[in-house]
This record gives C-alpha cells, sequence and structure tokens, in this order.
C-alpha cells in the first residue's frame, strides 16, 4: 500500500474492513464502487457467467487486452472481479451469503430485477443481514410512470434539462461532453450510501439509498432551476456564458481560446484596466453585474475585439498578475499532463499480468490514509472468484469445481 497523501503513513484507509457486493455495470454505478474502493473499502464486483462477455463495457474500444477496456479499466479499479449466475438457484444463495458478511449491495438493474432475483432489499434485511445498505441506481427511480424504462446517460441529459442549455443560442440541443448523468448518480449513490453507513453506527439497522439519475440531473440544474422556479424564465442554451455574469465565457484571442469569469464586481475594474478599456469601469451601463447583463451584447463586442489583437499568453499573464479568474481552455492530453495535475496524483497508472498498463483518471479525495496516486489493476472477468468463495464462504475445491460444472460461476 502507497503512502497516505496526507498525514500519518500510518492511518488506515477510512472505509477499510467494509465489504461492498458490487453488481452494477456501464458507468454510474461502477463510478461509485471505484470511489468507495478508493477509500479503502473491499469491493467484490460480480458479473453474469452466463453470457461470457460480463460487463458490457469489457467490449468497448479502445481494448487493452484479456477482455479489458480501456473503459472498464478507467472505472474499476481497486475492485476484486467475480462471476456469478444469478439466474441460477445457487448463485442467488451464494449471493445472499456473501450479503450475509457485507456491509453494502449496490445494484444498477431496472427496479424490478433484484425482487425477481429474490433479493431485493427488505428480503436480504429480514433474512440475510439487517446491518446491510443496499443502494440502487436506476434512471427514473423506483416510482413513476418512467420506473421501467430503458436509460442511458444521453436519455437523462435530453429529459433532465441539460441538453436544453448546453451549445450557442440557436444552434441545436448539445449533449454535454462529459456524463454527467452517469457521473452525477454515481457520486451522489456514493454520498448516500456513505449517510446511511453513519447512521448505522447509531442504530445497527442498515438503510436502503434510492438513486434516479433523471433526479440527479434534475438536482443539478441548480440556480437555473431556483431562476426558473422563482421567475418562470425558461433559460436557454448558454454557450460558455452565464445568465447573469458578464464577462464569463470563452473568448478567442490572436492565439487560442480562453476563459475570463467575472463573478459580481469582484476584477472587473482590474479586467478593465488590463484590457486597456479603464473608462468601461466608471460607464453607469457597466457599472453592475445587472447592468452588465442588460447591456451584455455591447459590452462583448468590445471585450472580444480587445482580445483578439494579442496572444492569450500575454493576457493570461496580465489578468493573473491582477488575481482575475481567467485561463487557457485546455484539451483533454493538455490537462492529464498538467504538472499540477500530475503532482496532485490525479492520474492513476496501474498493471496487470493479463493486460499490461492501464492508466485513467485519478481520485479527487485527498483523504487522510487513502491510497493516493496508486491502485490495483481493474480484474479481468471473475479472476478473484475462487479466492474470494474460499476466503468468505470457505467453499472447497470440490464445491468449486461444482459451481463450475453446474454454470454457476
Amino acid at each position: 500500500m502507497a503512502e497516505a497523501a496526507l498525514g500519518s503513513k500510518d492511518l488506515a484507509p477510512p472505509l477499510q474492513n467494509l465489504v461492498v457486493i458490487d453488481l452494477t455495470r456501464a458507468l454510474a454505478g461502477p463510478h461509485c464502487t471505484m470511489m468507495l474502493a478508493d477509500l479503502g473499502a473491499r469491493v467484490l464486483k460480480i458479473e453474469p457467467v452466463e453470457d461470457g462477455e460480463g460487463d458490457s463495457t469489457r467490449g468497448l474500444a479502445p481494448h487493452l487486452g484479456a477482455g479489458v477496456s480501456s473503459y472498464f479499466a478507467g472505472v474499476n479499479r481497486n475492485k476484486e472481479g467475480l462471476t456469478l449466475n444469478l439466474k441460477h438457484p445457487q448463485g442467488v444463495a451464494l449471493l445472499r451469503q456473501l450479503c450475509a458478511q457485507a456491509d453494502v449491495i449496490i445494484d444498477n438493474f431496472r427496479p424490478d430485477t433484484m425482487a425477481r432475483f429474490g433479493v431485493d432489499y427488505e428480503e436480504l434485511r429480514q433474512a440475510v443481514n439487517p446491518r446491510l445498505v443496499s443502494c440502487s441506481i436506476s434512471g427514473f427511480g423506483n416510482t413513476g410512470e418512467y420506473r421501467l424504462r430503458s436509460s442511458f446517460d444521453l436519455i437523462v441529459q435530453a429529459m433532465g434539462g441539460a441538453m436544453s442549455v448546453t451549445g450557442v443560442p440557436g444552434g441545436p440541443p448539445v449533449r454535454l461532453g462529459l456524463p454527467m448523468g452517469d457521473i452525477a448518480a454515481g457520486m451522489y449513490a456514493s454520498t448516500g450510501i456513505l449517510a446511511a453507513l453513519q447512521a448505522r453506527q447509531l442504530t445497527g439497522r442498515g438503510r436502503h439509498v434510492e438513486v434516479s439519475m433523471l433526479d440527479c440531473m434534475a438536482a443539478l440544474l441548480s440556480y437555473m432551476g431556483a431562476n426558473y422556479l422563482n421567475t418562470g424564465q425558461v433559460p436557454g442554451p448558454q454557450g460558455s456564458g452565464h445568465v447573469v455574469n458578464v464577462p464569463y465565457q470563452a473568448f478567442e484571442t490572436k492565439t487560442q481560446w480562453m476563459v475570463i469569469a467575472i463573478f459580481g464586481e469582484r476584477y472587473w475594474k482590474e479586467t478593465c484596466e488590463v484590457l486597456g478599456m479603464a473608462h468601461l469601469a466608471a460607464d453607469p451601463r457597466y457599472a453592475s453585474a445587472d447592468q452588465r447583463s442588460q447591456h451584455r451584447e455591447e459590452l462583448l463586442t468590445i471585450i472580444k475585439a480587445i482580445l483578439k489583437t494579442r496572444p492569450a499568453a500575454q493576457w493570461l499573464e496580465q489578468l493573473l498578475a491582477q488575481r482575475v479568474p481567467c485561463a487557457p481552455i485546455n484539451t483533454v492530453d493538455q490537462t492529464l499532463n498538467d504538472p499540477v495535475v500530475l503532482g496532485r496524483h490525479m492520474v492513476v497508472q496501474t498493471d496487470h499480468p493479463a493486460y499490461g498498463r492501464a492508466r485513467a483518471p485519478g481520485n479527487p479525495m485527498k483523504v487522510e490514509g487513502i491510497r493516493d496516486g496508486q491502485a490495483s489493476a481493474a480484474p479481468v472477468q471473475g479472476e478473484h472468484t475462487v479466492a474470494v468463495l474460499r476466503e468468505l464462504l470457505g467453499a472447497s475445491d470440490q464445491q468449486i469445481d461444482e459451481l463450475k460444472k453446474a454454470g454457476v460461476i
């Protein structure tokens, strides 16, 4: 184990000794369980054995080898891989035995799937493990007329309002480049799980956590949603700009694009001085954020013309010297090779004997005791099945052979 990022290297990871049964696939669920694993939880990722494919993201290009894709490796580090046929009674029995020793079980099936398997939360809580925390992630939650619809990131971005405010005014709807429907669901789910675990410390009883991807996208509407709810005004595409603050967007310079972010009144005067338009700082049309918003287009026309006259590097140097919030618009390669990003262990490298080296974005939570910048590689399908069944369930070689012959593992 690597030395802790902060404080004493002798501190244990904060979620050490917690066992998480991970029935998820694709992105939202695996992202959630990866964060728990990064914080020290023992995550047992269970994939179906009957179709031979496992998590669908294993098959997505680019491939690293041994049935592992870059996508899969990027969201399944620090986990142990098991295969289990939940359509077989023995597979369900094994899952129940694992749940008896686990702290958390998480799935992102459709809402009726766990009940069909005979392992819904109430059944597990009452008959198997009353301390078990259960989490279900789905597209639309366990209630409402959408509950059984299939869902992906694109679907909830469309239905959750995100695509209506993304892109340039007058242009077509645009999907957020980042999979925020999935990522938000994973983050909210991990927070809910940690809250339920804290409650269990007080009551000794587990709880169920339900996360809807559509709910998460509605929550991400944040101040835009609040503005609509309080004024009735429906926001449209924002481009790179802001509904109120100006200038707060991307600008083209002589060499590349950059952003300036003036929030409220801070730094407006300094920006005017750097751009050689000090007289505008005293102009009543631009004296406040509200006034600048009302005169948005005329002000932006002036700023855009000025910024195009010089290279971005010069503008950035002068603006940063005045502590004005600004930045170049980096490409993915520039971000992931930034010395500050690398210095904060935000690129993780793992090595696996079957498929070699894999690199992925790291863990942004810098907590004492966690393994910062280092991780175990994502498992090949079923890699740890035998070892886990032996360790946690005491399975013998004969029992394991019988389970394999029956198609259970």
